[in-house]
């Protein structure tokens, strides 16, 4: 009872000593800059996971982290006593992408840098970065290549002449996998198109090669 007495009492002593105005800016700075991170990442992100879905929870990532610092840093009790309780939280849903840790780590920056009052540093640098996500984001929008599977089914063509042909009429290919039975050949294959031209190159250069050519295409990219 008396060890729990003294927690408490440390924890309101350290309630205490933070300037509850103070407090609260860093913790609206550091919203708004989550809620910038999370239109960035939602415009310009390249995961091909829901953007939206995954980028909803960089508010909370962000403001949190923001408040944790902000309570630790003014009692060394309260952060030994963070350390033990984090010790036992565990994340069970896997990051599928590398730009999603990268952008959960960009969250955590801002609520660590606005948690120690650190305004002016935290606000400059996150704007700088996200000004430079932007202009990577906006060159590579200009430059992206539509990705796609390419299911193929002939009686006519050949693997090499079927791989021959898409490299022919796209920027690359990559052929996947195929099956051969007594009747007809099916291939499946990775392809990278400049644009919708190309891709409509690529169907009428299969067609005239057989006219009873099936093809099939699937985007690989997401649409957020």
């Amino acid at each position: 009872m008396t060890n729990f007495s003294e927690i408490l009492g440390t924890l309101l002593k350290g309630l205490q000593d933070i300037e509850i105005i103070t407090t609260l800016v860093n913790v609206l700075l550091a919203g708004f800059m989550s809620f910038l991170i999370y239109l960035v990442y939602v415009k310009y992100g390249i995961s091909l996971s829901n953007r939206k879905h995954f980028g909803g929870s960089f508010l909370l990532i962000t403001v949190c982290t923001c408040l944790i610092i902000a309570l630790i840093k003014s009692s060394i009790a309260l952060s030994l006593g963070l350390v033990g309780a984090l010790s036992i939280i565990r994340f069970r849903t896997a990051i599928k992408e590398p730009q999603e840790l990268t952008y959960i780590f960009f969250c955590i920056a801002m609520g660590l840098g606005f948690g120690a009052n650190e305004r002016l540093l935290t606000l400059s640098s996150g704007l700088l970065v996200l000004i430079i996500l932007i202009l990577i984001g906006i060159f590579k929008k200009k430059n992206i290549e539509e990705v796609y599977n390419i299911t193929v089914r002939t009686r006519k063509l050949g693997v090499n002449e079927i791989v021959s042909i898409v490299s022919q009429n796209c920027s690359r290919a990559d052929l996947r996998r195929f099956d051969r039975d007594e009747k007809s050949l099916t291939a499946l294959l990775f392809v990278e198109f400049d644009s919708y031209s190309w891709l409509e190159k690529c169907i009428a250069a299969m067609e005239e090669a057989d006219e009873k050519i099936v093809v099939s295409f699937v985007a690989v990219r997401s649409i957020n």
